[in-house]
């Protein structure tokens, strides 16, 4: 057995645009993360001053009950003044108050060196005074130190007091603050979503008129694609009826060149693929065309050409030429019974060559002269079977994708007169 080769794995032509789409999805995930994150950020912000307040031990001064020790304080020192108080009853409210600055000492040294008490010393130091500085005065039992451990215990209530004030108008600016704050990150996360809904709403809503439009398109390319088979399905449906009816050798060599001609038709206008750029967004394959022999494939029994002898060429798609000369003749004879004449013209220094299509129809008022070329447009009175008004304003869409014009006149004469207009000098090649 011969081993399969094995084959190599196609390209990743995919890869960019799958990396794009995955930068685009991660885009729009931070987009819609951002007021979340937004707030986070300004909500943190906000609270964390109040929070770094609440927990520094510096801004509780002391966890101690000064305004207590103090009460305790004086009440020793009415002790030690009252005729009345016994010896038994000094000693107990001294050792109260020894007891207090004992409990206060062993909290700040020794037995919860992170508790609030640990900064005590320093603290002692910003009020001026130390509570042990209280212990020899309560010992000695003298009113006179009495006196001044009850000043120094309202130093460092006093102290106390102002720290605590300290500490309740900074954690009011921080709430203010955080207040601020608070509104601050809802008045932006709240816009900041809003102008992200609004750009999703606005993404939809383009999106959506995209889509309506590319479908409207769609829908006029259909119509106009069906409105320009109708006729060579016509042309080969009688052509194969007269087929059928005729022994004329000529005769019936001739319907055969109509019917391929026809059905060549009918390939080139039935390429779906192409149907947009075949009716709305026209993208024309220009070739070097001569009108004089196009004209002359188009003459019947009701259709009549005048001709200059020499060849007169445009660079311009042929296809697109005889649809358009198709619709002006067909709606030409779709007003008027007689013979419709063509009539080819040179180019002159002011324009270049120019096809004139005359019927002697009933015409049209001059404010319909412009009108009928609105896709869906019919003359007032026309019966609802004849015609869909597509006819003009494909033949005029064609006509300016070869950079020529369709205008409509009135003659003197009456009846109406169509004109393909093309530019004076042929534009160069599409390479």
């Amino acid at each position: 057995m011969t081993p399969s080769t094995p084959t190599a794995d196609p390209a990743p032509t995919t890869t960019p645009r799958r990396l794009l789409g995955v930068l685009l999805c991660r885009q729009d995930l931070i987009l819609a993360l951002l007021p979340t994150l937004l707030s986070v950020a300004l909500l943190t912000v906000a609270f964390l001053p109040a929070f770094q307040s609440l927990n520094n031990p510096q801004t509780t001064w002391s966890g101690y009950n000064y305004q207590g020790f103090l009460n305790r304080v004086l009440q020793y020192a009415r002790t030690t003044t009252d005729p009345d108080a016994t010896p038994a009853q000094q000693t107990t409210k001294r050792y109260q108050v020894l007891s207090d600055i004992l409990a206060a000492n062993k909290q700040a040294t020794g037995d919860h060196p992170d508790s609030l008490f640990a900064e005590l010393p320093e603290r002692e130091r910003d009020a001026g005074v130390r509570l042990n500085d209280i212990v020899p005065l309560i010992r000695s039992g003298t009113p006179a130190d009495a006196e001044r451990a009850v000043r120094i215990a309202e130093q460092l209530n006093s102290a106390a007091h102002t720290h605590l004030t300290g500490v309740r108008d900074e954690l009011t600016r921080n709430l203010h603050f955080m207040q601020i704050t608070v509104l601050l990150a809802a008045l932006l996360s709240g816009s900041l979503g809003s102008a992200l809904i609004l750009r999703a709403l606005n993404t939809t809503r383009r999106e959506q008129n995209a889509r309506n439009a590319r479908d409207a398109q769609h829908r006029e390319a259909l119509g106009m694609a069906a409105h320009e088979l109708r006729r060579p399905l016509q042309a080969l449906l009688l052509s194969t009826d007269a087929l059928r009816g005729t022994d004329n050798s000529r005769l019936r060599e001739h319907l055969l060149c109509t019917i391929e001609d026809q059905a060549a038709q009918l390939a080139v206008r039935t390429d779906l693929e192409r149907l947009e750029l075949m009716y709305v967004n026209i993208e024309p394959r220009p070739e070097r065309t001569d009108l004089n022999a196009l004209l002359g494939r188009l003459e019947t029994e009701r259709v009549r050409t005048r001709r200059p002898p020499t060849p007169t060429h445009v660079h311009a798609d042929p296809n697109h030429l005889r649809q358009i000369l198709e619709n002006l003749i067909e709606n030409a004879q779709r007003y008027s019974q007689d013979l419709i004449l063509i009539t080819l013209d040179g180019p002159t220094p002011e324009r270049g060559p120019m096809i004139r299509v005359l019927d002697n129809g009933p015409g049209l008022p001059h404010e319909l002269l412009e009108r009928v070329f609105d896709v869906g447009y019919r003359k007032p009175g026309t019966p609802h079977r004849e015609g869909q008004g597509l006819g003009l304003p494909v033949a005029r869409r064609l006509a300016r994708a070869s950079h020529a014009e369709i205008t409509l006149h009135s003659p003197e004469g009456g009846g109406l007169e169509a004109r393909v207009t093309f530019p004076t000098s042929e534009p160069p090649p599409t390479p």
